[in-house]
């Protein structure tokens, strides 16, 4: 884009000449082409005259370089024909010719074409008027700052006045300028018949004729583009629209409007192009419900295909600045009250913002304030509070350092928090340690898909929890009862297989009914296949069973936790949607695995 407005302002100052030589004549031109040379970095100004009379002049041969910011831009014009018209007022151009034309930009840039201006005035008319204009030709596909333009077209029918201080062109229905290719060479981008629609863009310059002098030179009006695909690895093949207003003069150009991809994502675009300055770009776009997220999700790349948003709101609002060494870019998103689910998860009540800054070579994601509501797998965490950051090199997103400095969430009464860290995410498995305090057994029994199981006393532990490539584990975690202790409550209906011809069991089953214990320790140990490993270690007593008289007993108990987490889906525990999305999940491995031994038998 910065290359294609690079070419555009160089094109923009060839226009300023011709409207410059069309208001006052070829004579006046020469004398405030000195002052315009030097305010505008123009050196080496050359050409050869073919001949002069009074019916015009023609140039062989005219270039000039212009230096700005330490780059140079250079222009050759071959065979330039001016001819006029006498007037009481001086002379007026009939018709300018340059048959060819070449713009040299920083960086090899190169393009070519023929510019052709025609249609005499009627005699005593004071109105400039073509009919005709016409850029045609095959830009040369070498590097247009860092772009590669392939086939291109550009069409152009300009109709306008000229009075004594003031003169004005218009764009007509005609106006288009079109591209089959433009590729970014090394790179995986590239846009598909990109067209540009100028129809109704106004140049208007204003001038004096004593001393000859320009005093302005305004373009505006409005800006249409369209692109069949834009490829790029974060984007998803579409086309995209853009309609919006257009606004320079000979120091800086802007474009406000409309970005639009077919998939439904809006953004409002505002950009600068100061050309002695920095080059700059403000971005927002707001995406709201159910729509808004199936619009993201079918615009980008980078969105979980497990992801769905349901209801609320993403705001964004982006900021980047283009110097002439590289780029970058700030911003902010906003989460306003967004629910959904990930997968087989529920989330709800998503608030908060996320802070971007990305330049030449890292990017930086902070956030401060970040807030869920309940995060729901089957077992819900409420009020998950957030705070840290994220930073990476620009070209390894995913070998980038992790810095917390808080995690938390309210978990059965009590709470869960992680300790907080740096994590180098490039160093695999993370080791991350969790803490446990005020977990409350009466609502872990409420929990459990098990009827009759109660309990009380509260929980506190450390779980040290590995995440790698191939899953979570955890290793030796530790959960023991606070003092002074608590009850469980087992009915003996569920434990009756045990105590069949075992006095000692019968007597562990008969004190499980009522027992209350002054100790509870367990050791949690949890494999990357989903099974949880529990070594438990109660020290009690069960007024039934004799006199109360002291027991002490050691459990092991082993849980499938995919299983059991399906089972408080299939229950209703989390919401419709996710019961629903299991069920089919459940039918789809039923009937795979009936296809499989249909075809087993076949055998």
């Amino acid at each position: 884009m910065a290359a294609f407005m690079t070419l555009r302002r160089c094109l923009l100052l060839l226009l300023s000449l011709i409207v410059m030589l069309s208001m006052a004549g070829g004579l006046h031109a020469l004398v405030a082409w000195e002052t315009w040379r030097k305010a505008n970095g123009i050196s080496n100004l050359e050409w050869r005259w073919g001949d002069v009379s009074l019916a015009g002049l023609r140039l062989d041969r005219l270039s000039a370089t212009q230096s700005r910011e330490g780059q140079r831009y250079h222009m050759v014009g071959k065979q330039l024909s001016l001819a006029w018209s006498w007037h009481w007022y001086g002379p007026m151009p009939e018709a300018i010719v340059i048959e060819q034309l070449a713009l040299t930009l920083p960086q090899g840039v190169h393009a070519e074409g023929d510019l052709t201006i025609s249609k005499p005035l009627e005699p005593g008319e004071r109105q400039l008027t073509t009919s005709a204009m016409k850029i045609e030709g095959r830009l040369a596909e070498r590097a247009l700052a860092g772009w590669t333009i392939g086939d291109g077209r550009i069409n152009l029918t300009v109709s306008g006045t000229a009075s004594e201080r003031s003169a004005t062109l218009t764009l007509g229905e005609q106006s288009r300028v079109e591209f089959d290719d433009i590729a970014a060479p090394g790179k995986d981008s590239r846009l598909d018949g990109l067209w540009v629609n100028l129809a109704g863009v106004t140049l208007v310059g204003e001038y004096q004729l004593a001393p000859m002098a320009l005093e302005r030179l305004a373009v505006e009006g409005p800006f249409e583009a369209t692109v069949a695909t834009i490829h790029h690895p974060q984007l998803l093949p579409q086309p995209w629209r853009f309609d919006g207003q257009l606004d320079g003069t000979l120091s800086e150009l802007k474009i406000d409007g409309r970005l639009s991809s077919d998939a439904g994502v809006d953004a409002d675009m505002d950009m600068n192009y100061p050309f002695e300055g920095i080059p700059a770009l403000e971005v927002s776009m707001n995406a709201a419900g159910a729509s808004g997220g199936r619009a993201l999700a079918d615009t980008f790349t980078a969105w979980p295909a497990a992801l769905e948003v349901s209801d609320g709101r993403v705001e964004a609002a982006l900021s980047a600045r283009f110097p002439s060494q590289g780029f970058r870019v700030q911003g902010d998103l906003v989460f306003d009250n967004l629910d959904g689910l990930y997968d087989r998860t529920a989330w709800t009540g998503l608030d908060g913002r996320v802070n971007l800054n990305l330049d030449n070579d890292h990017v930086n994601v902070r956030t401060s304030d970040l807030v869920l509501d309940a995060l729901n797998p089957g077992i819900a965490l409420r009020d998950v509070r957030v705070a840290g950051l994220y930073r990476s090199p620009r070209d390894q997103i995913a070998n980038g350092t992790l810095v917390l400095d808080q995690a938390s969430s309210e978990l059965l009464g009590g709470e869960v928090r992680v300790t907080p860290g740096e994590w180098q995410l490039a160093d695999m498995p993370l080791r991350i340690s969790l803490e446990l305090s005020g977990i409350e057994l009466a609502k872990l029994m409420q929990v459990y898909p098990a009827e009759g199981l109660a309990g009380s006393g509260l929980l506190q532990g450390a779980i040290p929890v590995r995440v790698g490539p191939e899953g979570v584990s955890i290793d030796a975690g530790q959960v023991q009862a606070v003092a002074p202790g608590g009850t469980l409550k087992l009915p003996a209906d569920r434990l009756k297989g045990m105590a069949q011809g075992n006095q000692a069991m019968a007597l562990v089953v008969q004190a499980m009914e009522n027992f209350h214990y002054s100790v509870l320790n367990s050791t949690i140990d949890y494999a990357q296949d989903g099974t949880l490993m529990l070594g438990l270690r109660l020290e009690g007593s069960s007024p039934e069973v004799r006199d109360g008289h002291p027991i002490v007993l050691n459990i092991n108990l082993e849980e499938d936790i995919p299983a059991l987490l399906t089972s408080l889906q299939l229950s209703g525990r989390v919401n419709e949607a996710v019961t629903e999305k299991v069920r089919n999940l459940i039918r789809e491995r039923d009937a795979q695995r009936q296809s499989t031994g249909a075809g087993n038998n076949q055998e």
